[in-house]
């Protein structure tokens, strides 16, 4: 349950900012993300988005923001949810930005102010750095951890200088209100991920430019602690979730910068799944040849890679298991891939709708 004591925001909060936290069932891990909150811009400027919960979600909502909470009249999804609580309060007219937080995420201090002075006209959504939360002796966690330091070096950095974002965080992310007003809502409540909607709305209604800040106090998310509850999360919701969307934006068919950075990064994930079939006859072929050693040179520069990346992460986490680890993570790399591709033929069945379920997760 809630601490006895609410915390206040700190001296000199500026008042732009509201802090919108999507909840369904989340009483495991609301207290500490709603303590975070308040702390960063003040119980006055947090408001709880209650999805019809049936646990104590929307007590813990009231106390920590004084009663600043939304309940919708039935289990009705994530995008609705959203829209019917901004409307109820005005938040898009009363407050130059949004910062929509999801229920699972601890700020770190310091995580809004770093990106308040990038809200700036022409700006639509302003990203921090995300990490997972640590959990000793679990492996799913430790792999989710190295593959978000991994896509946030790799891929989401050069992504923010190209000015191609693709991913839109739902556990760090300030939207300005003006872009706010420009999102199809409906249309990303008809979908299961909304946020995915909500980016493709940006970057074809032109509502601003996307700005990530890879040195932020991070936003901390509570992962999946069993693989079982992780594939509930991607495979189930995810990935098919993005499939949907892009079928749905026609985004296979658009020849502007956006889109196609985003089809190669997903061809890039297809790849990676069929890769095997088609490498592997090759190198069996070679190995009968005089170019066997290509075979073993190709897969020791590979793992080399690998454990370059793998080194730096744990140096710079101070995570020297990962180096054991590293093996598993591969392996389970590939099999992600491979659900991935799975999951365009999965997201046909998909029904409407952003409903969602949360899995187990560590209460940090």
């Amino acid at each position: 349950m809630a601490d006895t004591v609410r915390e206040s925001g700190k001296p000199g909060i500026s008042g732009r900012v509201a802090v919108l936290v999507p909840a369904y069932n989340e009483e495991s891990v609301l207290d500490r993300t709603l303590k975070a909150a308040v702390r960063e811009v003040g119980a006055e400027n947090v408001y709880v988005a209650d999805d019809c919960s049936r646990d104590h979600t929307r007590r813990i909502a009231a106390f920590w923001t004084g009663g600043n909470v939304y309940t919708a009249p039935e289990n009705q999804g994530k995008a609705r949810t959203l829209k019917a609580t901004i409307d109820h309060f005005a938040l898009a007219g009363r407050y130059e930005g949004i910062f929509i937080l999801d229920a699972d995420t601890w700020l770190a201090p310091g995580h809004i102010a770093a990106l308040e002075p990038e809200l700036k006209p022409g700006v639509a959504f302003v990203i921090g750095r995300i990490e997972s939360q640590r959990v000793a002796w679990n492996f799913w966690v430790a792999y989710r951890g190295f593959v978000m330091w991994l896509y946030n070096a790799i891929i989401r950095t050069p992504q923010n200088v190209l000015n191609v974002i693709n991913v839109l965080p739902g556990s760090s992310v300030l939207l300005s209100s003006e872009a706010v007003k420009g999102i199809d809502w409906d249309r990303a409540a008809k979908l299961v991920l909304d946020d995915f909607s909500m980016l493709c709305d940006v970057w074809y209604g032109r509502l601003g430019e996307i700005r990530y800040l890879h040195d932020t106090p991070p936003a901390l998310v509570a992962e999946p602690l069993t693989f079982g509850a992780y594939l509930k999360q991607t495979y189930g919701r995810w990935w098919p979730g993005i499939w949907q969307t892009m079928r749905d934006r026609r985004m296979f068919f658009r020849t502007d910068w956006f889109s196609v950075t985003n089809n190669l990064q997903i061809l890039s994930w297809v790849w990676s799944a069929a890769m095997p079939l088609v490498l592997i006859p090759f190198l069996l072929w070679l190995i009968g040849t005089s170019w066997w050693w290509l075979v073993g040179g190709m897969i020791l520069t590979y793992l080399a890679y690998m454990y370059v990346l793998g080194g730096l992460y744990a140096y710079h986490k101070r995570r020297p298991a990962a180096l054991v680890l590293l093996p598993g993570f591969l392996a389970l790399a590939y099999v992600e891939s491979v659900l991935f591709a799975l999951a365009y033929f999965r997201s046909f069945r998909l029904k409407e709708g952003g409903r969602w379920t949360s899995p187990e997760r560590s209460r940090g």
